[in-house]
């Protein structure tokens, strides 16, 4: 994804607009900070005492509810916590009765007025948790979902930790999946790919964090059928992705936090959502090794016809349907096949 995208232009002006109405607002602050007392006829202004966090807590926690902005305390919570340095929102608990200065509060209402706009907030606070893993976030790389932990916790109850083993991850955005197998299963490398070169330096630059860029190797490709040149006759122990499944037709219906500054290049999954899943099969069909894995998350209706497609074509690719698991939401979310 270009810098230059729609997303990111979109992001880009609500980013100026944000700042111009925040500076109008810092302009009057001062005054709003003061009270006036005694007689008739005398003004004796009196400063306020601090803010704390718990009134700015509460008092951003209604704002967000006046304006339907979704999770308002998930949101509230993360942005003071991020503001104060802490080391994760629980801790936010512990600090309630504690002055801001006027910087912190400044940065506050700054990030807060971020969310207004409907920006997601792990970009707001740059960063989010992934199981046990801290990751950095940038717009508009796809931000890794909860049931993503779950397909990542489904591959490693079937790994073996003590064999070595080279697995590809197919669009690997912030590079949760990657990094969490890596860390997970010392004796596994990976090759990742995406579309996106922002995606591909933020996938390299948390593999550093995470201290497992030694043994991922990152490629910008766009899939359609086959894998980049350098990997002709690679062949993997595992395949995983999670893929752009949403029907193009409904990329219009989603939330804004998604449609505005997510790349939707990770999102669109062509006229039945079905474009890129299959070109997957495809690759899986060429790359997998004998009795090798391919895991993938799909939207809720799409296991039955994944199942149906193997029916009829997996003979010929050499691939098998072997289940389809739940999410914690109880959608049938993900779909396990195995090679020949």
């Amino acid at each position: 994804m270009l810098l230059s995208s729609p997303s990111t232009r979109v992001a880009a002006r609500l980013g100026v607009t944000l700042l111009s109405r925040l500076q109008a607002r810092r302009h009057i602050d001062p005054s709003s900070r003061c009270c006036y007392s005694g007689n008739a006829g005398s003004v004796a202004p009196q400063t306020l005492l601090p803010a704390t966090v718990r009134g700015t807590q509460e008092r951003w926690m209604k704002r967000f509810e006046s304006e339907s902005i979704p999770e308002p305390e998930t949101s509230i919570t993360n942005i003071i916590a991020h503001v104060l340095e802490l080391p994760g929102p629980g801790e936010l608990g512990n600090h309630q009765n504690s002055s801001l200065s006027d910087a912190q509060m400044a940065k506050i209402e700054e990030l807060c007025e971020c969310r207004l706009a409907r920006m997601p907030i792990q970009y707001i606070i740059r960063e989010w948790d992934f199981r046990d893993l801290t990751l950095k976030m940038i717009p508009p790389v796809f931000i890794p979902r909860p049931e993503t932990e779950e397909l990542v916790e489904l591959i490693l109850q079937q790994m073996d930790n003590e064999e070595e083993t080279l697995f590809l991850e197919i669009g690997c955005g912030t590079g949760a999946i990657s990094l969490s197998l890596l860390k997970h299963a010392p004796k596994a490398s990976a090759i990742a790919l995406d579309q996106s070169r922002i995606a591909c330096e933020l996938t390299r630059e948390n593999a550093e964090t995470v201290g497992v860029q030694e043994r991922l190797r990152i490629f910008k490709h766009k899939l359609v059928d086959n894998l980049p040149a350098e990997l002709n006759g690679q062949q993997f122990d595992l395949i995983v992705s999670n893929p752009p499944y949403v029907p193009s037709v409904l990329l219009p219906t989603l939330d804004p936090e998604v449609k505005i500054y997510e790349d939707l290049r990770a999102l669109d999954g062509g006229n039945d959502g079905l474009t890129v899943i299959k070109a997957i099969l495809r690759i899986a069909s060429r790359h997998l090794a004998k009795d090798g894995v391919l895991w993938l998350e799909v939207d809720s209706t799409h296991p039955p016809i994944i199942e149906e497609f193997l029916t009829k074509h997996g003979d010929l690719m050499g691939l098998r349907f072997m289940a389809s698991y739940k999410d914690l939401f109880q959608k049938d979310r993900f779909v396990e096949i195995v090679k020949q």
